[in-house]
């Protein structure tokens, strides 16, 4: 049975710094949603249902989500309520989202010496493509009520990011949460986790604002996930390679952090959800997981934080 997403009631009373941001019709409102696997979901899950709950979903004017973060940032984007949200990642568990190709990979080995390859990826992600296709209530970008761009990393003679923001939903969140030699992308391109190249949107979510140079100012509200040093020992192939992946994504993400910093109409409000670090694909602390990210967020977004940082009185 899936334990229903349940917290105690806000108080809007100490968050009204954090709604005036919203409310300021000098501030363009991006919500770009991060990485991070399972945690990275849970993060999410909880900051939309966060927004959801303070009545603010109509004053984001975008939504950017890499990896974990396409996932909520999709479903949201085309109306799917934050508790659905929740449901369909709850209702996974690590065997039945991490279908690895058994069988497959036993005849490739059995029969190497006639040439046979191993599979493009060690997982199919069956599950994870019906519980993501479930929780979009349309299926393209153009019938999103929030405008969403999906990020994705393309290998080639050089690395590129790409930006999905037109046509199929699906396909580009499969692409968006691709990990190379796991989990295989939508098609038959060499697309990668976005979170190789922006494991939080930073840099994209700017540079399509002073591409549109309306005079107003970008507050970037953001999820950024990273594991904590007391992780303890990982264990296993895939959590291994995911703590690799997590290494590289947070040396780029202290570039891009920098340079994001020095515009002048850019303000970033950096959330960490503050989770305990379960494994990549631990389903089973998805409740627990959520109700850290909650937790976390009420603590960073109240008023005393939110004016220090943004200079309200």
């Amino acid at each position: 049975m899936i334990e229903k997403l349940r917290f105690e009631p806000l108080d809007p009373g100490k968050y009204t710094a954090f709604r005036r941001l919203f409310d300021d019709s000098n501030n363009k409102i991006c919500l770009a949603l991060g990485g991070g696997a399972v945690p990275g979901l849970c993060g999410n899950v909880a900051l939309v249902h966060f927004l959801e709950e303070l009545g603010l979903r109509d004053r984001v004017d975008s939504i950017w989500g890499t990896s974990a973060g396409a996932i909520v940032a999709a479903g949201w984007a085309t109306g799917t309520k934050a508790s659905e949200i929740y449901r369909g990642i709850a209702s996974l568990d690590r065997r039945g989202a991490l279908d690895v190709r058994w069988f497959e990979l036993a005849k490739s080995f059995l029969l190497r010496f006639l040439g046979a390859k191993l599979p493009d990826a060690l997982v199919r992600g069956r599950a994870f493509r019906r519980t993501i296709d479930a929780g979009l209530a349309v299926k393209t970008f153009e019938e999103c009520s929030i405008p969403l761009r999906c990020i994705a990393c393309e290998s080639g003679e050089k690395t590129r990011t790409v930006i999905f923001d037109e046509g199929p939903l699906l396909p580009a969140i499969l692409d968006s949460i691709a990990i190379p030699g796991i989990l295989a992308p939508a098609g038959k391109r060499d697309y990668y986790d976005g979170g190789l190249v922006e494991k939080t949107p930073l840099l994209s979510p700017i540079a399509e604002h002073l591409r549109q140079n309306d005079g107003k100012r970008l507050v970037i509200v953001c999820t950024h996930y990273r594991p904590s040093a007391h992780r303890g020992r990982v264990r296993g192939f895939i959590e291994r390679f995911m703590t690799t992946m997590y290494v590289l994504e947070d040396l780029t993400w202290e570039y891009q952090l920098e340079q994001a910093r020095s515009y002048d109409d850019v303000d970033l409000l950096i959330l960490e959800p503050g989770i305990d670090d379960p494994r990549s694909f631990d389903f089973s602390r998805v409740p627990l997981s959520t109700r850290e990210a909650r937790t976390s967020y009420e603590e960073q977004l109240q008023d005393a934080k939110i004016a220090l940082a943004f200079g309200l009185s």
